[in-house]
């Protein structure tokens, strides 16, 4: 058996190899931390329209309380008057408590 010659590679092939392989690591190295920083960032992004959303929605309810609560405490009810309305007090208490 007789084995064909090793083929010897040039150094300036072996240079370029491992010179284009330093290239692409460092390329997807800076390329992940600019994804990864641009992630942190839509992220942080989304937490403060979040609470924003949340806060909006907060004011909102309290208006909506404090109009509803300053409309029903103006209805003032008498019970000695012989036209009183049960039914519109218990809706008034209803209202009053939900």
């Amino acid at each position: 058996m007789s084995s064909a010659p090793v083929r010897q590679v040039s150094s300036l092939f072996k240079i370029g190899r491992w010179s284009a392989l330093a290239v692409g690591l460092s390329y997807g190295f800076f390329h992940a931390r600019t994804l990864r920083n641009e992630a942190a960032a839509r992220h942080i992004e989304s937490e403060y329209s979040r609470k924003v959303a949340l806060i909006e929605e907060a004011k909102k309810k309290y208006a909506e309380s404090k109009s509803s609560n300053t409309g029903s405490s103006s209805e003032k009810f008498n019970f000695d008057d012989p036209n009183f309305d049960a039914d519109k007090w218990a809706k008034h208490l209803e209202s009053k408590f939900k």
